[in-house]
């Protein structure tokens, strides 16, 4: 027991490690592309930290199969550098052995990948649709972007700003032309922003800044001078909401007998159980030569995995496409990896028993 309480705290220390700094490099990643859609206008600036997490909370099970993959391999690999493998092989344990911690270690962590798979990302999608239509409905603001021109959808105002603060809202150098009935209007700010009410409505405030109206052709305009300028946003009417596959609950795949619902069941199912495949295929993975001090299984390990994931991805496109029978999608790429795995075993039990039998 020993040593499976060891190997076991050692592996939960590797892979909180490992998933820390995935999520915080994910994070980094997510919110540098988000800033990008908002400066192309195509995100509400507002809208901005609840999409970091539902695209973060989309990409954990990925991140939670690399970190699981990684805080079997490192800790084994440790072992075998400095040797403690060698104690345990003359202390009478067999490499196989050390797949009951392993899995003790990797069952309840794919069964959190499972839940997030299955449960948790179809809320989630769905949850950012209607977000995300949301912010359509909301108001002309969300299409404002810095150094665009852009036009409301009734065509009767068109919005330019020199820059946009993504986490506070505020735009600088402000220009807004209308045209109700008739009538032009230029408003010229040095800054503004979006405000909500308690009772929902939406407005844009200006400050700092003129107002021109008038009668094109016509001499009579008005300046107006003001510190505050408030503008009253009707809500923008939307479409039918576009459901998407990843939306779709269990029991709806199941019940979805069509090429892209088994697809999807596919990709759901197939994550956690690469997850507990490559936890197991770690062990063998791990081997350091001591003696030359170096190891290409690290290596290795690398490509199985980006091998494993584009199987995964060659066979949910296949399905999706009906190219591939669904049940052979869902196990060809597993059983090929099991075969790997006890390929791998099958080399390092040949290889190392004869010596552990001399010792």
């Amino acid at each position: 027991m020993l040593y499976r309480r060891a190997l076991i705290r050692e592996m939960g220390l590797t892979t909180g490690a490992v998933l820390t700094a995935l999520i915080a490099i994910s994070l980094v990643v997510l919110f540098i592309r988000l800033l990008g859609d908002v400066a192309r206008g195509e995100l509400a600036n507002e809208a901005v930290f609840a999409f970091l997490g539902f695209s973060l909370l989309y990409f954990l099970p990925v991140l939670m199969t690399i970190a699981l993959f990684a805080g079997v391999l490192l800790p084994l690999s440790r072992m075998w550098r400095d040797s403690e493998m060698v104690i345990w092989f003359n202390a009478g344990l067999s490499l196989t052995q050390w797949m009951r911690p392993v899995l003790t270690f990797a069952v309840p962590i794919s069964l959190v990948i499972l839940l997030l798979t299955l449960v948790l990302n179809p809320w989630m999608q769905t949850k950012k649709n209607e977000y995300r239509e949301d912010l359509r409905s909301r108001s002309e603001s969300s299409l404002i972007a810095p150094g665009l021109f852009a036009e409301s959808g009734s065509s009767q105002r068109v919005y330019y700003v020199e820059s946009l603060n993504p986490l506070t809202g505020i735009v600088r150098n402000v220009f807004m032309q209308s045209r109700i009935d008739g009538q032009l209007g230029l408003v010229v700010a040095r800054e503004g922003n979006h405000t909500e009410l308690p009772d929902g409505s939406r407005y844009l405030v200006f400050k700092d800044g003129r107002r021109y109206e008038g009668t094109p052709g016509q001499l009579d305009y008005r300046i107006v001078q003001f510190e505050r300028y408030w503008m009253r946003l009707d809500p923008v009417a939307t479409g039918d909401q576009v459901t998407s596959i990843r939306q779709a609950s269990v029991n709806e795949l199941l019940a979805d007998a069509t090429p892209p619902a088994r697809a999807e069941l596919l990709w759901r199912l197939g994550v956690p159980v690469s997850a507990l495949i490559l936890a197991v295929m770690a062990i063998p993975l791990s081997y350091v030569n001591t003696r030359a001090r170096r190891s290409y299984g690290l290596v290795i390990a690398l490509l199985l995995y980006f091998v494993y994931n584009n199987l995964l991805s060659l066979s949910q496109a296949w399905v999706a496409q009906a190219k591939l029978n669904p049940w052979a999608g869902m196990v060809a790429s597993h059983l090929l990896m099991l075969l790997a795995v006890a390929a791998l075993f099958y080399l390092r039990n040949r290889q190392y028993a004869p010596r552990g039998r001399r010792a």
